[in-house]
């Protein structure tokens, strides 16, 4: 359309160029959806041109899919510019419309198949989209956090990282200063951003999963020029421990006793305080050593005699048990990798079923218990390692097929002391909103397949064992 320069007709032309736009489609072929010509216009000198122009919506980035009970639930990563969403399933030869206009980010169809999701406005729909992803892991926000080495001042910015399972997509929302910004992350299973802080700042991720499923967690991050320490009042001659180190510590990582103190940093760091204690002056703590860690530290470590225990997982999901000795670094030994999260901390049974190790055989014949370092896995699999070297026991363990989300929470032993009748020893296990009551393997259960068959035990050994779980019970 063209706006001309001469008064007399350039009334009749615009309004000609109205109605061109409100009557003028494009026919998808796919779809058969109309839609309306978008026009760009383009001004030289008193001339104004409005030309035809293709304006789709952004593709959507990523499409999961779950099949259940005979249905397949689909969920996507939101297009910004969308009105709305077409469904195609592939019948074999060609792309067939299963629905027209779907206004949510998620939908369910009755049946199995390979499908695509394409975002829509009245202008067009978008051209590129991508192939659906299986998700099979409950949803779960495993690790949200913020990550910075220095006290943060006005127009610093922070990194803020995250770890979910069963995430179709996730987003960030800051919330500083009175406003508010969303941030659609990419990476729904781990991943980090940065962001700039200007004042106190919440950070809040919210994880999505199939049929509107979603949940929430909040991180609150302070500046210093915000948050400045009063120099008022009447002071006292007590020390805040670890006051002025600036170390960025794992809260959960925390193990404190009478004459030690131990956690890890989101720097990827595993630090040891001892205490220091002098006539009549407050206790001091004295850093020992700090070992560079290939990965995070999630859960407190073990401490027995003598001997620290802590579980490790690297940026590729993948976790082992580690040992060192409290007063030589250098005898810091781990296991292998293994391909699962380990978010836990160690367990540690002995030969008498107690915390504390004794390195001691024990004689308690067939009941006696499998003793070792107790690794409990994202993923449900349970392996048991020697606790002087590490070495593995032949036959590992599972709980998947009695738990409905992934572990992430230390099981506790009862060791019912009391020699409570009909009580036995257990290990209990969180799973939701329920507790489980595993029994301990034995130590027959673990040995006596290698026993056996010798060299074909590696084999035989190979696929890890359900245990038995005695009770369970609601919290």
């Amino acid at each position: 359309m063209m706006i001309s320069a001469f008064p007399g007709r350039a009334t009749l032309t615009l309004l000609f160029a109205l109605i061109n736009l409100c009557v003028t489609h494009i026919v998808d072929a796919s779809s058969q959806t109309e839609f309306e010509q978008a026009y760009a216009p383009i001004q030289v000198g008193k001339i104004t041109t409005f030309i035809p122009i293709e304006l789709r919506p952004d593709a959507i980035v990523k499409l999961s899919s779950q099949e259940l009970d005979g249905y397949t639930n689909l969920a996507w990563t939101p297009s910004p510019q969308a009105d709305y969403y077409q469904i195609f399933k592939f019948d074999g030869q060609t792309w067939q419309l299963v629905a027209s206009r779907v206004t949510t980010s998620f939908y369910r169809y009755n049946g199995s198949g390979s499908f695509k999701v394409v975002a829509c406005h009245r202008f067009g729909c978008s051209s590129s989209n991508p192939e659906d992803i299986n998700v099979s892991e409950a949803l779960a926000i495993n690790a949200f956090y913020a990550q910075d080495d220095n006290a943060l001042t006005a127009g610093s910015a922070v990194i803020v990282g995250w770890q979910l399972s069963g995430a179709t997509s996730a987003v960030v929302t800051h919330n500083q200063n009175g406003g508010s910004h969303a941030t659609r992350i990419s990476s729904t299973s781990l991943g980090r951003q940065s962001f700039t802080v200007f004042g106190d700042s919440q950070f809040t991720l919210t994880a999505y999963g199939f049929n509107g499923q979603s949940t929430s967690t909040s991180i609150q991050v302070p500046i210093a020029e915000e948050n400045p320490f009063l120099a008022i009042g009447t002071k006292s001659d007590y020390k805040q421990p670890l006051f002025g180190l600036n170390l960025d510590i794992i809260e959960r990582t925390v193990f404190q006793n009478e004459h030690h103190l131990i956690f890890s940093t989101h720097d990827g760091k595993l630090y040891f305080f001892r205490a220091q204690k002098e006539q009549e002056q407050p206790v001091s703590w004295q850093q020992e050593w700090a070992i560079e860690l290939e990965g995070v530290v999630n859960s407190a470590p073990r401490l027995t005699e003598n001997h620290l225990y802590y579980n490790e997982t690297n940026s590729d999901n993948q976790g082992r048990t580690c040992k060192v000795r409290l007063a030589d670094i250098d005898s810091l030994i781990c296991t292998t990798y293994e391909d699962d999260a380990l978010l836990t901390s160690p367990v540690i049974i002995n030969n008498d079923g107690d915390y504390s190790a004794k390195f001691m055989d024990s004689l308690a014949g067939v009941n006696q218990k499998a003793t070792g370092v107790y690794a409990f896995y994202h993923s449900g699999k349970v392996k048991i390692f020697d606790q002087q070297d590490l070495t593995p026991e032949p036959q590992s363990f599972t709980l998947a097929e009695h738990i409905e989300q992934p572990v992430i929470n230390t099981p506790t032993l009862f060791l019912n002391k009391k020699n409570i009748q009909g009580l036995t020893e257990l290990i209990l296990v969180k799973d939701q909103d329920q507790v489980l009551g595993v029994a301990v393997p034995t130590a027959s259960s673990v040995q006596q397949q290698s026993r056996s068959f010798g060299v074909l035990s590696v084999n035989a050994l190979s696929e890890p064992k359900p245990m038995s779980v005695l009770w369970k019970g609601a919290l």
